[in-house]
């Protein structure tokens, strides 16, 4: 079976047309890092601002995004052929926990969250004059901290997903390499 999972990432690796000394299992760990980093600047108010009115730095974050999806529907892909022959929960675990990321928090469901996000963006500071003296969750400074609070929230759904799968490939990787 370990030659099986070997063999798979061999092929991937040339499929994928990367270097050969370049796996599935780091490509993973590579766009999670990626992820996780700017995650931490994403879950913020001030990272959500960035992402509202910095085109570049939405198209990176919707380009990192699209590659994580891109290398876990690959993953799965290899998963549902090993899943043929074995009978290893943990390749059936990793098969749901992408399946579910893949369903919950695709890159549309992104964009729409974070369009919503931006439409109350705007309206905050819209109103910030107005609010700016209020006190309490009608203020502008109880009005950001919500959204941030949302924004946080899904943010770190996002981030759990995409680190459990690569939690997952690392236990896989280590078990049939």
């Amino acid at each position: 079976m370990k030659s099986f999972f070997s063999i798979f990432l061999i092929l991937l690796t040339v499929s994928l047309g990367l270097a050969q000394e370049e796996r599935l299992d780091e490509k993973i760990d590579a766009v999670t890092y990626d992820w996780d980093l700017e995650a931490d600047k994403l879950a913020t108010y001030a990272g959500l601002q960035q992402l509202c009115t910095d085109a570049e730095y939405r198209q990176r974050i919707l380009s990192l995004l699209d590659d994580i999806h891109h290398y876990d529907t690959v993953l799965y892909g290899v998963l549902v052929k090993i899943s043929k022959t074995s009978k290893d929960r943990e390749v059936k675990k990793t098969l749901h926990d992408i399946k579910k990321f893949e369903e919950e928090y695709n890159t549309r469901s992104f964009i729409h969250f974070m369009n919503e996000e931006c439409n109350a963006m705007r309206e905050i500071e819209k109103d910030a004059e107005k609010t700016a003296n209020d006190v309490g969750i009608n203020s502008y400074s109880g009005q950001v901290y919500l959204l941030e609070t949302e924004l946080y929230k899904y943010v770190k759904h996002v981030t759990a997903r995409v680190d459990k799968i690569r939690l997952h490939v690392h236990h896989l990787s280590k078990h049939y390499n």
